[in-house]
């Protein structure tokens, strides 16, 4: 069965027992006894395909003749007003600081969708109102909608046999959405994937969702499907080097910072809040930096990683963590976190770095590009 967290309301699975465990934690300061369980889902959507209930996702639907606008003027990104294009962006506040990590999704002319993280609901719909326009229509559809994450090298196999609808590359490429049928009920399914694989998002009327639930797990026996929680999740994003709002990103940090300037657009043309900050950031030296560690000896809670642990650089604290987790996939003690120095990512790879925990400092590593890189775009 799964063990229960929850998420601004919303009761989501955190990690599902093996065997006869019982689906509850043991609190520990070191090895958790989810480990077990989160290596098993973890390699299994790795190798085969996972499910995931995203349902607690926030959901915003905006309508208006000046929506697209709008969004523009809030996002850094170039938001695609292609129907069922997705784009990926962050909103900023007027000093530059990331306030939202979200996607927008064109569902029709005038007509938007905006997807965020379950946690954020409240701050990020604050955020989004207080500048919006009073022609805007905006509907919180958060619990009108469930949303079944189907993610793993077998995906597109399984939703083969679930829709007859063409999911072909060519029909559905990465990024994008189209509305298909799955035991005669419409359902949106889009092309994207928080874990770095293959997969799609079902997001489904609340109301249809066990059906099709229920569905997808009949026909993915298969292919050998697992139920994945949270924690598995959270321990593939940190693989692929995504980012999480709360933790690895927030007000006090920008894009430049983070690495994320790939989701500033200038070429638009628009005045987009926080934009004259940003460009004074650009000209400057960045001295506080994003970046990725492994522990040079990694065993599964030896030492657990969290966040909030001083990052060293020989004896003097240069930074501290943001993130942290143990990869089954890669057998490594994998932690995000932000450096204050002036040293290049690359001048960092010649230095002695650690990482304290409980008053010990464990040898650690930076690494230039995430434990997983697949091109999930193309397959």
């Amino acid at each position: 069965g799964a063990c229960f967290g929850v998420s601004n309301g919303y009761e989501r699975p955190m990690w599902f027992s093996r065997k006869d465990q019982k689906p509850e934690f043991e609190y520990s300061y070191n090895y958790q006894n989810w480990y077990p369980s989160v290596e098993f889902e973890t390699k299994n959507a790795r190798e085969n395909v996972g499910l995931f209930d995203l349902s607690a996702f926030s959901k915003y639907d905006l309508k208006g003749e000046n929506v697209h606008s709008y969004l523009q003027q809030i996002s850094t990104a170039n938001i695609k007003k292609e129907i069922g294009r997705t784009t990926y962006t962050q909103m900023l506040n007027k000093d530059g600081g990331i306030e939202t990590d979200l996607t927008v999704l064109c569902l029709d002319d005038n007509y938007f969708r905006i997807i965020t993280a379950a946690a954020s609901r409240e701050h990020d719909k604050f955020h989004i109102l207080k500048n919006l326009p009073k022609e805007i229509d905006f509907k919180d559809v958060t619990d009108e909608i469930a949303c079944l994450g189907i993610f793993g090298p077998k995906s597109k196999e399984l939703m083969l046999k679930i829709s007859n609808d063409d999911l072909s590359n060519e029909n559905l490429k990465f990024g994008c959405s189209k509305k298909i049928k799955i035991n005669n009920k419409e359902v949106l399914a889009q092309r994207l994937s928080y874990v770095g694989e293959r997969g799609f998002e079902l997001y489904i009327k609340m109301n249809e969702a066990k059906e099709i639930y229920n569905l997808v797990v009949e026909r993915g026996k298969e292919f050998n499907l697992s139920h994945c929680g949270m924690l598995a999740m959270d321990t593939m994003r940190m693989e692929t080097g995504y980012l999480h709002w709360g933790h690895d990103i927030s007000p006090e940090e920008n894009q430049y910072q983070a690495g994320l300037e790939f989701a500033i657009s200038y070429k638009k043309n628009i005045d987009f809040i926080g934009k004259e900050s940003l460009l004074k950031i650009k000209e400057k030296k960045i001295i506080k930096k994003l970046i990725m560690l492994t522990l040079n000896d990694s065993k599964p809670g030896e030492p657990l990683l969290l966040h909030d642990e001083p990052i060293y650089k020989g004896d003097e604290i240069i930074g501290r963590t943001t993130s942290g987790n143990f990869s089954f996939n890669y057998n490594k003690n994998l932690a995000f976190g932000y450096i204050n120095t002036g040293l290049s990512k690359q001048e960092l790879l010649k230095e002695n770095l650690f990482i304290e925990v409980e008053k010990k400092k464990y040898p650690a590593s930076i690494i230039l590009k995430p434990l997983n890189a697949k091109n999930i775009r193309s397959n």
